[in-house]
């Protein structure tokens, strides 16, 4: 079906409306393309999996962060720089970019140094670091964990009452 307008205005008008219409129209997908897009992020996140730019050491395999030896890279060489070091002298020394040791020296201190994460997610991961170098230093100090242990049955004896 064809319509013919002679009217100059009026099919500027109609032109102009439907461009409005197809405009709206692109902007309802892109909106229900984002929702989907959170929702799967948020899925994702319920079920543990890592979602996003992994923090630098740590790769996600399978949506879980991994590569302990990689963290323990980078960690020494921020505690290299705490010491003193130079960033252009680790970044010599260890072959990280002097820009990613700037960057996490500021804004992932913690967790380099700490084992400390505001995440989660991360935090599970550095669980994994601790034991490596529980095990590495012979292990935890099995009197410090029989402490450990009877303050916990205490408090949970305490909560019973």
């Amino acid at each position: 079906m064809n319509i013919h307008v002679d009217d100059g205005e009026l099919q500027q008008s109609i032109y102009g409306m439907v461009a409005r219409l197809m405009d709206d129209l692109a902007q309802i997908e892109h909106q229900q393309k984002l929702q989907r897009i959170q929702s799967g992020v948020r899925a994702a996140q319920s079920a543990g999996k890592w979602t996003g730019r992994p923090p630098a050491g740590f790769v996600v395999e399978d949506g879980y962060l991994l590569d302990p030896a990689e963290f323990l890279h980078l960690r020494e060489a921020i505690a290299r720089i705490d010491r003193g070091a130079s960033f252009a002298a680790v970044a010599d020394d260890t072959g990280i970019a002097e820009s990613t040791l700037r960057s996490l020296h500021q804004d992932r201190r913690d967790i380099y140094l700490n084992g400390e994460a505001d995440d989660d997610r991360a935090d599970e991961a550095l669980t994994d670091i601790r034991l490596l170098e529980d095990a590495r230093s012979g292990g935890p100090d099995l009197e410090e964990l029989r402490d450990r242990v009877e303050r916990l049955e205490e408090a949970a004896n305490l909560g019973d009452r």
